[in-house]
């Protein structure tokens, strides 16, 4: 079968090369190698989506290819092999059944409906591509959560975070283009215009799934259930990126996490939260203080200008006045608009996939004159208007069903998850993570929800058997329902 297998990747390659050409041939054949591996190794379909998926790599290595008139993004291939794997081989509790069946009906529904209503073909397959791209994750994470795959796919995301943080350390000092959007860190405000920074915004593929796992780990660390230490080797990388990535709405999401984390544990005295957050905040702010006052510390004008980026965008950027003065902010309150306007017409099953909710604007070929006419930052309000509030109340039995369990159940690992669902529910708000199928966004909520799920609606002993598989030295589990008083 090996033999069979190899010999017949090896003559489909050279068809490519003369079919294609060199350099198509050399993508196709690559491919072509690469599933013939895979379907030896079917688990690693899982590994490969994640890498591919929410790794931030340079420009040069293309996110997606373009075949024809379709975009295909390249983990997309490996995600369906890893999805059809993952139920061919893994059982799934009844509460990730249903939920992955919701989803599925919703998005059936809404492609129907538009293709029945004759919307663009192509905008009803890119308003469903990204909660596709979540279902398919979904899937994958809830049926191997505990399963000792789990364990290595941890580990390859824990890689993917470095090598995404490497990458973008060597962009800073080499100036090579990443995938992705780079711009500088300020804001563009009516009353000044386009503001100038020395530093500079990394929007990359690891952006999202980086502010999800700084959620998770940060939530452990403030109620006391794991060490600095023990997260470490996931918070480092996940918390440079989500700082790099100079974003309001990723602050709010890390701050409702630790409030949910706080709120869920019960158990935790203030003063010791208040101590754990004193020590994660104050001594990051010493250092960099120190690396602004004292003369000669190389890097230090460099790593205060971030800060000073930071501090200017991110947290003077919450102001209510700068709020009312910034144009992107603005901007989202018209579109906020539309889309009400749009849900009074059709409020109880929407419109479907491929709906233009408001009229084009701008320059013709312009965002807000093309795809800006079917995309919506708030995704609570895109929902309701793509798949009315039939839609809505599935995503929230999805989605916000499970956070709401972790109040409940409260172990470590459901904890780390729902603090992180938490960060994610109020961040949809503002930026729609379910749809950035584009960078990352639409595969890190799937794998977020899928692990979720399946960690809230499992027995306490098949927890307490996954919590050892999947979080190891990241958790202290030897008492974690019991309140700990020491200070990490």
């Amino acid at each position: 079968m090996f033999a069979v297998t190899i010999g017949g990747a090896f003559a489909l390659v050279l068809g490519l090369f003369f079919a294609l050409g060199p350099v198509m041939g050399a993508i196709a054949a690559a491919g072509v190698i690469a599933l013939a591996v895979l379907t030896m190794r079917p688990a690693w379909t899982a590994y490969v989506a994640i890498i591919l998926g929410v790794t931030a790599f340079p420009a040069f290595i293309p996110y997606s290819v373009q075949l024809g008139s379709t975009t295909v993004f390249m983990f997309e291939p490996f995600l369906f092999m890893a999805a059809a794997w993952a139920i061919a081989t893994h059982r799934a509790i009844s509460s990730a059944k249903i939920r992955a069946t919701l989803l599925t009906a919703l998005i059936g529904c809404a492609v129907v409906a538009g293709i029945a209503l004759e919307y663009p073909t192509i905008e009803v397959i890119s308003d469903g591509r990204g909660l596709l791209t979540v279902l398919l994750s979904m899937v994958v994470a809830s049926r191997v959560f505990g399963a000792p795959e789990a364990t290595v796919a941890l580990r390859v995301l824990c890689y993917s975070l470095w090598t995404s943080l490497g990458v973008i350390a060597l962009s800073m000092v080499l100036k090579f283009k990443l995938a992705g959007r780079t711009e500088a860190a300020a804001l563009f405000l009516s009353s000044s215009g386009a503001g100038t920074s020395d530093s500079t915004r990394f929007l990359t593929a690891a952006t999202e799934i980086s502010v999800l796992v700084l959620c998770a780990t940060l939530a452990l660390v403030v109620v006391g259930r794991a060490t600095l230490q023990e997260v470490n080797p996931y918070l480092v990388p996940a918390l440079l990126m989500t700082f790099l990535g100079f974003s309001r709405n990723s602050f709010l999401a890390v701050g409702m996490a630790v409030i949910f984390a706080i709120v869920a544990a019960r158990t935790i005295r203030p003063v010791a939260v208040a101590a754990r957050l004193s020590i994660l905040v104050g001594i990051p702010i010493l250092v960099l203080w120190l690396a602004n006052t004292a003369i000669g510390i190389p890097g230090g004008d460099f790593v205060v200008a971030q800060i000073n980026a930071f501090m200017s965008r991110v947290v003077d950027g919450l102001d209510t006045s700068t709020l009312n003065d910034d144009t992107s902010v603005q901007a989202r309150i018209n579109e906020d608009a539309y889309l009400i306007q749009a849900i009074g017409q059709s409020p109880v099953v929407g419109h479907g996939f491929g709906y233009a909710y408001r009229p084009a604007v701008g320059p013709v070929g312009s965002f807000s004159a093309t795809k800006g006419q079917y995309y919506g930052h708030n995704f609570y309000l895109w929902i309701t208007v793509k798949t009315g509030l039939l839609g809505l109340v599935a995503f929230f039995i999805v989605a916000m069903a499970p956070v709401l369990a972790c109040l409940r159940r409260r172990t470590s690992e459901t904890l780390a998850l729902g603090s992180a669902g938490a960060g994610l529910l109020l961040s949809i708000a503002f930026a729609p993570f379910p749809n950035d199928v584009s960078n990352g966004g639409s595969i890190a909520v799937g794998l977020l929800l899928g692990a979720l799920i399946t960690a809230v609606y499992t027995s306490d002993n098949s927890l307490k058997a996954s919590l050892g598989q999947n979080l190891g030295a990241l958790v202290d589990h030897s008492d974690a329902r019991q309140p700990v008083s020491r200070v990490h």
